[in-house]
C-alpha cells in the first residue's frame, strides 16, 4: 500500500509535469478514488425545509427578469417540516410534517391590486365549494413601536402597502376586520378566519404582502425605464396546510361529508351470492367514472353489513337482491337519510355522477 509520503512525492511530480504520462494518469484515478472513499466515511447532512419561500426566491433570481415577465407566479404543493414542541402538537391541526399548496406571486406595484384581489376571490370560491358560510378576513397591520424590532424598519413602505391592501378590501366589498400589531415582519397580511358547524374558529388561509425579503435576496427586474427594481411578493396559501384543512372539514361536517367529498362514496351490498356479479357490475361502472365505490359480500347478515357501512359513513349504500337484479334496479339508502326506495340502476348511477359533478351539499 502506498504510504502518505510516497503519495505526496508523486503528487509533487505530477504537478511539476515531471512524472511519466502513465504515472500521472494512474495518480489522477487514484486521487478520485481516495476522494470517493473519504466521502463514504463521512456522515451525510440532510436539511429539512421549513417553508417554500427561499426556494421560490432562488428560482426568481436564477435568470434575469424583465417587467414583461411579471406577474410571475410560482406554486408548489410541497412538504415542509417544523420541529413543533411536543406540547404544541394537536392531531391534524398542528403537525411536524405538513403539506402546503403554497405560492409566491412576484409583481409590480401597478399589478398588485389585481393580483391580491384575485387571491381573495379564489378564497371566496373555495368557501362556496366547501359550504363555508361564516368567514371573516382579518387584516393585520404593524405598530410603529415595533419598527426595527418586530417589524422591518421601513415606515413608508408599511404605510404604502397597508393602504394598498385596505383599498383592495374596500373595493371588493369583502367582510373584514382590521387588527393592529399582528402583521408579518415583512409586510401586512390577511388571515382568513372561518367557523365550523359547531362554532369553532379556525385560521384557514393567509394572503401576505412582502416588500422586505425580495430586497434581501437581491431580487430585481428590469423596468420600462431600463432601471432595476425590486418586485413586491405576495405569499398565498389558500387552504393553509392540508392536514389542518382536513381536520377542519372533519369537524365542520362531523364526519358526514357530502357525496362528492366522502372518502367512501358508494358501497354495493348483494343480498346473496346470486347477485355478486350484478353488484360487481355496478361497482365497475361507477369506478369507470372515477367514483370511489366498493363491493362487500360476506357470511354476515345483510343488516350487519348495512350497519358497518353506516358506521363508516358511506354516503350511498346500494342493496341488490333477486328482485332488484331482475328489474335492473337497486335499493338505495343514503347515510343520515335512511331508505330511499327501489330505483332503476341507470337512474341512480346518473344521479350519483351528477351530484359529484355539481358538488351538491
Amino acid at each position: 500500500m502506498m504510504k502518505t509520503e510516497e503519495f505526496e512525492l508523486i503528487e509533487q511530480a505530477v504537478k511539476a509535469s515531471t512524472a511519466p504520462a502513465e504515472i500521472a494518469a494512474a495518480f489522477s484515478e487514484l486521487s478520485a478514488l481516495r476522494e470517493q472513499l473519504k466521502r463514504f466515511g463521512e456522515p451525510e447532512s440532510y436539511y429539512l425545509k421549513a417553508m417554500n419561500c427561499p426556494h421560490h426566491h432562488r428560482i426568481f433570481a436564477a435568470e434575469p427578469r424583465s417587467y414583461r415577465d411579471l406577474p410571475l407566479r410560482l406554486a408548489e404543493y410541497g412538504t415542509c417540516y417544523r420541529y413543533e414542541q411536543s406540547g404544541e402538537l394537536f392531531g391534524l391541526m398542528r403537525v411536524r410534517s405538513l403539506n402546503m399548496n403554497d405560492a409566491h406571486i412576484y409583481c409590480t406595484e401597478d399589478q398588485f391590486a389585481d393580483e391580491f384581489r384575485a387571491v381573495n376571490d379564489m378564497y371566496l370560491k373555495y368557501f362556496k365549494i366547501f359550504g363555508l358560510e361564516k368567514y371573516q378576513m382579518r387584516f393585520s397591520t404593524h405598530a410603529a413601536e415595533g419598527l426595527g424590532k418586530k417589524y422591518v424598519n421601513e415606515p413608508e413602505l408599511w404605510k404604502k402597502t397597508e393602504d394598498m391592501v385596505r383599498k383592495v378590501l374596500i373595493e371588493s366589498g369583502i367582510n373584514y376586520v382590521e387588527v393592529a400589531n399582528e402583521a408579518a415582519f415583512y409586510g401586512p397580511k390577511i388571515d382568513v378566519q372561518v367557523w365550523s358547524a359547531i362554532g369553532r374558529e379556525f385560521t384557514i388561509a393567509t394572503n401576505q404582502v412582502d416588500f422586505a425579503v425580495p430586497a434581501k435576496f437581491g431580487l430585481v427586474y428590469r423596468d420600462k425605464d431600463n432601471t432595476d427594481k425590486t418586485p413586491l411578493c405576495i405569499h398565498r396559501a389558500p387552504l393553509g396546510t392540508h392536514e389542518r384543512f382536513i381536520g377542519f372539514l372533519i369537524e365542520h361536517y362531523a364526519g358526514n361529508f357530502p357525496l362528492w367529498l366522502a372518502p367512501d362514496q358508494v358501497r354495493v351490498l348483494p343480498v346473496t351470492e346470486a347477485q355478486i356479479d350484478y353488484a360487481k357490475g355496478i361497482v365497475n361502472e361507477l369506478r369507470a367514472e372515477q367514483v370511489r365505490a366498493e363491493f362487500e359480500f360476506s357470511n354476515d347478515k345483510l343488516m350487519g353489513r348495512i350497519q358497518r357501512a353506516e358506521e363508516a359513513r358511506v354516503h350511498h349504500i346500494l342493496v341488490v337482491g333477486q328482485r332488484e337484479q331482475e328489474a335492473k334496479a337497486v335499493a338505495l339508502r343514503i347515510h343520515g337519510q335512511g331508505q330511499q326506495g327501489v330505483k332503476p340502476r341507470a337512474e341512480v348511477v346518473a344521479d350519483i355522477l351528477a351530484a359529484i359533478r355539481e358538488r351538491r351539499s
